[in-house]
């Protein structure tokens, strides 16, 4: 068996990468609902001169941003480099950084604390999602390859959908303890530290990697070298983005160059969203942080089946197909967020909306692995990711000036339709999506329909 042939038996590699990544995105998700709310109780609005006034919105998309930022900068070259040295090394390295990183945001104390966590969380994760998606690949045979992306997606959807109950769980336990909310966040981040010791464990004993398996090196060796490289890749990491985005590499078609497209402006629109839902769910609703964990676990929940009905229907309708369909679907239903309704018409929305979008990045990331060679494809993963945070990274900080500007606002649409101030955020999100779909439904071509035709 070569370095590049699929595992005979991939599930002894899928099923504990599955588990490894849903255990860390557990405690990733905590962040999701919490971090915001964290970041509302130690930060104020910051005065420059007589008349600028820097809202709390606008710093968490500051702080957001920045973790996008390094994601951008670092998600290719990371690819590129599990690409010749494996795929596990790298996800083990990122996974240990990213879970002491966790336990540090129990320690912040401002601004400048909360964004040095969030930038130095992007070097980890971006060593972590796109290389993970790339051992999947590695590990699945063609017909099975939009399937098991699908389980994999669906893995960190199961991780999502739980972090923000383990947060309440923690969080509730120490107020009901006695202890202060600022101090239960910061307890609550330190606890969940834990599950990347586990989810980091699990992998290295686990996790099969069919580059390196073969390869007659010491396990210490082969991680060592791989530290090494990582950090030289971080230095140069400015350098190789400038060179594989203006260096195009044979195989580079439109078809690609639609894909890393439509990623800019779906990260750009999906971003826009992060630093203010959770505020808008508190201030709108006037919902307290443990029902927001309640309500995003339980969106999570009937959300999470989205991303292998949308790798299966990939395999065997097309993948084009099954991306514009979910695609557009989400770019309308956002656009309906804003609209001032019941709760509980505003949690199946939320539902419906996480099902549609988790559908489509299944089908979306089959789609690109179709059109990418096995000897490039950690680097073009970490390039569709790289194009996918350049975009997340200027959504977050239009995203908090939106919510400021148009804050309590509301505006009559038609009878007794409101939107709300927070709706322009996600009216403007739902038109972005809407134009990367138009994109890729007028410009790539369906390889896998192609294929299926000759």
């Amino acid at each position: 068996m070569t370095a590049n042939s699929p595992l005979k038996n991939s599930g002894k590699t899928l099923s504990p990468l599955y588990l490894a990544s849903f255990i860390i995105i557990s405690g990733y998700s905590v962040i999701v609902p919490f971090l915001p709310l964290y970041a509302n109780e130690l930060l104020s609005e910051i005065l420059i001169g007589n008349n600028i006034i820097i809202g709390i919105a606008f710093q968490i998309g500051i702080i957001t941003a920045g973790n996008l930022l390094m994601k951008f900068l670092l998600s290719p070259a990371y690819g590129d480099l599990s690409d010749i040295s494996g795929r596990k090394p790298i996800i083990v390295i990122g996974m240990t950084v990213y879970t002491f990183l966790m336990a540090g945001y129990g320690l912040a104390s401002d601004f400048l604390s909360l964004f040095l966590l969030r930038m130095l969380s992007g070097v980890a994760s971006a060593a972590v999602w796109p290389v993970g998606q790339a051992l999947v690949v590695d590990a699945s045979s063609e017909e099975r390859k939009g399937r098991n992306l699908g389980f994999y997606m669906l893995s960190m959807m199961a991780g999502l959908t739980t972090g923000p109950f383990i947060g309440y769980g923690f969080f509730t336990i120490l107020t009901g303890m006695g202890y202060s909310e600022i101090l239960s966040y910061r307890y609550t981040f330190i606890g969940v530290a834990s599950l990347g010791v586990i989810a980091t464990l699990f992998l290295i004993f686990n996790v099969i990697d069919p580059k390196i398996q073969n390869i007659e090196t010491s396990k210490r060796e082969i991680y060592y070298s791989s530290l090494k490289q990582l950090l030289r890749k971080t230095v140069e990491s400015p350098l190789f983005i400038f060179q594989i985005f203006f260096k195009s590499p044979s195989y580079r078609s439109s078809d690609l160059y639609t894909i890393y497209f439509v990623a800019i402006v779906n990260g750009f629109a999906t971003a826009l969203l992060l630093p203010i839902t959770a505020l808008f769910l508190e201030e709108y609703y006037l919902l307290s942080s443990g029902e927001i964990a309640i309500i995003i676990g339980i969106v999570g929940i009937l959300a999470l089946f989205g991303a292998p009905v949308g790798g299966s229907l990939s395999d065997k309708i097309g993948r084009k197909r099954t991306v514009w369909v979910s695609g557009l679907s989400v770019a309308l239903f956002v656009t309906l967020l804003g609209v001032k309704t019941e709760i509980i018409i505003l949690v199946g929305i939320f539902a419906f909306v996480r099902f549609l979008f988790m559908s489509m990045q299944s089908s979306f990331r089959a789609f690109q692995s179709d059109l990418i060679p096995d000897t490039s494809r950690g680097k073009e993963f970490g390039i569709v990711d790289a194009t996918y945070n350049l975009g997340a990274v200027f959504g977050p900080i239009l995203g908090g000036y939106l919510y400021d500007l148009f804050y309590l606002q509301e505006f009559q649409v038609i009878n007794n339709v409101v939107l709300t101030g927070a709706g322009i955020a996600y009216l403007s999100s739902g038109l972005l999506m809407l134009i990367s779909n138009l994109a890729l439904i007028l410009f790539a071509k369906d390889q896998k329909s192609v294929k299926n035709s000759n």
